[in-house]
């Protein structure tokens, strides 16, 4: 019995040690995760952090703004008459031959019958009322805060038509008055009316000179209803041509050439967003000073009333992938024949290194993965950070070798979709100030919503990257 408890005992301390033991290997298993993870976590918070960048597509243009002259065939209608000037015609609206243009008013008559008997709530119809709600619509819609003068425009244009309205009504409905009165005058012209002149509706594109730009001398005379004119004034201008320019200055022949030899250029105007496609042509007159005039068949209806129009000249364009200038750098790459490159067991690419062990040993010939960042036509450029200038490479199932030496730079970004800042190739298509348009797609390069360095000089290749 003794001996039973004796050998329990000692059966108990075994089983006992056995615990202690094991306790302690799952403490220092768990001691060295935590100080791994302590590690990292202090790595981390030490780190310095990387701005980052996502590329996306987009584009860069060489835009000009500027402001420039409308010149259009343009046609000045005189007063026949003395008296109050009434239309009958909304602004920009086609006058046709022999439509009603005007009535002047010697007397007074048609004003006087508007302020004392005219119904005018009759004449504004439903059709009516759903043309100056869609107006009211289009101009809150298109308005530009910066841009006030279009209020005024907006003002004039529903004054106009309103006044087209009440006053042909009116004048159909009064036919007991005197014609000696009330001259009734039909279009001689046809065209867009404009019930304005300023000087400039002769002028051409090769007319037009440096002091033309001058606003501060600029007078634009506006006629409207209700207005007293005297016979031979000129009372409104029609546009009969949608063939219309806009000239532009520019600062050296050199730009006015070179806007000229794009041939056909976009242009986006300021005023109201309208993007249409321009000729170009261009003159330096005696002065010395330069024009490039901008020849549309198209829209001349819209701006009409404008004489002085903001451009944007969009030349240049390019789309691809944007990426600020701040993420480009450039790297240093050893150059390879191609025939030297080889695929490894593992399905890598790499080179066939000759090792040597000591000076006396006889050299082994090692696998070296390495991944080729570009090409031409004959070589591969290898990453310098795995190999060394004046090491030996070999050509697979040959004798032939290759000693490293030439090198080349490439421009490219650093690449950290992987955590860590790897070198991608980047083939530059269009450059400005701030931002690049690189080639999409390409074998070494980028794709879209790749992330990359935003500042390439706070990186070193092969960096973790904290975001």
């Amino acid at each position: 019995m003794a001996s039973l408890k004796s050998g329990y005992k000692n059966t108990k301390r075994k089983r006992l040690g056995r615990r202690g033991f094991n306790l302690n290997v799952s403490l220092v298993i768990f001691a060295g995760i935590l100080f791994y993870l302590i590690s990292q976590v202090f790595t981390i918070m030490t780190s310095k952090k990387t701005d980052v960048y996502e590329v996306r597509t987009g584009s860069l243009a060489d835009d000009l703004i500027t402001r420039g002259i409308a010149v259009r065939e343009e046609k000045i209608v005189e007063s026949g008459y003395t008296g109050i000037i009434n239309f009958y015609n909304k602004e920009t609206e086609r006058l046709g031959y022999g439509a009603l243009a005007y009535t002047i008013d010697e007397k007074g008559l048609l004003q006087e019958y508007l302020s004392k008997y005219a119904d005018l709530e009759k004449y504004y119809t439903e059709s009516i009322l759903t043309e100056f709600r869609q107006d009211a619509i289009d101009f809150t819609a298109d308005f530009d805060r910066t841009n006030f003068q279009t209020i005024y425009d907006y003002k004039n244009s529903i004054q106009s038509a309103s006044l087209k309205i009440t006053n042909r009504s009116v004048l159909e409905s009064i036919q007991d008055m005197s014609s000696a009165d009330i001259h009734t005058c039909y279009s001689e012209v046809t065209g867009d009316i404009v019930y304005a002149v300023d000087g400039y509706e002769n002028k051409t594109a090769d007319t037009i000179r440096k002091e033309d730009f001058n606003e501060s001398a600029y007078k634009k005379k506006e006629v409207a209803n209700n207005q007293q004119v005297r016979e031979g004034d000129p009372i409104f201008r029609v546009c009969d041509n949608e063939t219309w320019s806009v000239v532009i200055r520019v600062d050296t022949p050199e730009q006015a050439l070179a806007l000229e030899k794009e041939g056909n250029i976009k242009i986006k105007f300021l005023k109201n967003g309208l993007e249409s496609w321009a000729s170009v042509s261009s003159r330096v007159d005696e002065a010395g000073d330069c024009f490039v005039t901008l020849t549309f068949t198209n829209s001349m209806v819209t701006f009409c009333t404008d004489r002085f129009i903001d451009v944007e000249v969009v030349t240049n364009k390019k789309t691809g992938l944007k990426v600020p200038n701040s993420s480009i750098t450039t790297g240093e790459f050893f150059l390879i024949p191609k025939d030297f490159l080889t695929t490894g067991t593992e399905g890598r690419k790499g080179v066939y290194l000759q090792v040597y062990s000591s000076t006396d040993a006889e050299p082994t010939i090692e696998f070296v993965p390495t991944t080729p960042y570009s090409e031409n036509e004959e070589y591969y450029f290898l990453d310098g950070s795995v190999l060394k200038a004046g090491e030996i490479i070999l050509k697979k199932d040959s004798q032939d070798q290759f000693t490293l030496g030439d090198v080349a730079q490439l421009t490219g970004v650093y690449y950290i979709n992987k955590g860590y800042a790897d070198f991608r190739e980047v083939s530059i298509l269009y450059q400005n100030e701030d931002f690049a348009i690189v080639e999409p797609h390409s074998i070494y390069g980028l794709m879209e919503y790749d992330y990359i360095v935003l500042y390439a000089n706070t990186i070193n290749p092969e960096e973790f990257v904290n975001q």
